[in-house]
């Protein structure tokens, strides 16, 4: 029995025995099938460090990579530097001249609504490129360009024209008296050298009953602004007064101008009547046959209808005359040529409230401008 058993288990163990060989082989079996999938994953890595290259050739590289980065950092340095050109400006040719009638806002396009680029005074100087829909293209005299209303500017003038219109007020010398003052003076003066008639040499003037202005105000308010607006135009301006508290005989207020050699004599005065639907300007002059200065009719009369027809021109008031007389002691005392301006009625309700306005005292002034350019280039 023992045997047997002893057998049995010799058996049983012999069994395990070929059943382990079996296993040993099939795991050397595994392992040659597994053996090239290994192989494969080396392949790939291999491949990735043969793509490294050679390690001299990787070193001429980087040192080309050194010499090019500069280079390209440069161009790329030199293209932000270089501004970027935008769309070409359109070429304007300013061949025209002007001045502004007063003072008045450039824009930076054709409309009420644009940015104001400027203040342009009365009588700055500029040149025109075109005027359209009731604006003028402008350059002013510092190269700045824009807009200005075109009816603020005076009409625009060719280069010649602009040459020749400098010119008549190159070396020009006008004198300014503002008539009457806030004191008059009723002493007696010769009506002209040696007469023996005389008047007061210095009155205080009419009156304005709408507007409540004395006419010496009102001369003078005219007269600053002839003042200023011919100065702009390039005329040397001398005023007899510059304020109401003086006392200036006729006789002297002629002297100022007869000193100064003047080319031209304006005295501004307003008028008055007892017929208060009496309107309109006139000027006044000496007649062909003056006593004292009958050798300046010519010119005086000149002057005197150049001035009339260019302040009713620029105003639309009503034209009187050119009244030739010899009773005017202001005149009469004169070796210049020389007007006297009646600008309309104050005692005219409508005329009086008008001339109270820097409107109308603008348009009476730039008439008596155009009036003196008118004679000069006569």
């Amino acid at each position: 029995m023992r045997k047997r058993i002893l057998l049995v288990g010799i058996l049983i163990a012999m069994a395990f025995s070929v059943i382990g060989c079996g296993e040993e082989e099939d795991a050397v079996e595994i392992f040659k099938v597994e053996g090239p999938q290994e192989q494969e994953k080396e392949d790939v890595d291999t491949s990735d460090t043969e793509d490294d290259g050679d390690p001299e050739t990787e070193n001429e590289k980087e040192e080309e990579e050194i010499v090019q980065k500069p280079e390209e950092e440069e161009k790329q340095e030199e293209t932000k530097k270089e501004p970027k050109k935008g769309p070409e400006k359109k070429q304007i040719n300013y061949e025209r001249y002007s001045y502004a009638l007063e003072t008045v806002r450039m824009r930076e396009h054709p409309t009420t609504e644009a940015e104001i680029l400027a203040i342009v005074p009365r009588g700055g100087q500029f040149r025109v490129a075109d005027i359209e829909d009731g604006w003028s293209h402008v350059c002013l005299e510092d190269g700045q360009e824009g807009y200005i209303s075109a009816e603020y500017i005076k009409e625009p003038m060719s280069e010649k024209e602009w040459k020749e219109w400098q010119e008549q007020a190159a070396g020009k010398l006008i004198v300014i008296d503002a008539g009457h003052q806030a004191k008059g003076n009723s002493e007696k003066e010769p009506i002209g050298p040696g007469a023996s008639e005389k008047k007061a040499k210095v009155s205080g003037g009419t009156r304005g009953n709408t507007s409540g202005l004395n006419e010496y105000e009102l001369t003078l308010m005219v007269s600053l602004k002839l003042q200023a607006e011919l100065e702009s135009r390039g005329y040397e301006v001398i005023m007899v007064r510059t304020s109401n508290d003086v006392n200036i005989s006729n006789s002297e207020r002629a002297q100022v101008a007869n000193n100064a050699n003047a080319d031209a004599f304006i005295r501004i005065h307003a008028n008055g009547s007892e017929n208060t639907s009496a309107n309109g300007a006139m000027t006044i002059c000496q007649t062909a046959n003056n006593p004292y200065n009958a050798a300046l009719y010519q010119q005086s009369k000149a002057l005197s209808t150049c001035v009339l027809d260019s302040l009713v021109a620029s105003t639309g008031c009503n034209k009187e005359r050119v009244w030739e007389t010899d009773t005017m002691s202001g005149i009469n005392w004169c070796t210049v040529p020389v007007t006297i301006v009646e600008m309309g009625y104050m005692t005219n309700p409508t005329e009086d409230a008008k001339m109270a306005t820097d409107d109308y005292q603008y348009k009476i002034v730039e008439g008596i401008a155009n009036g003196l350019e008118q004679y000069f280039k006569n």
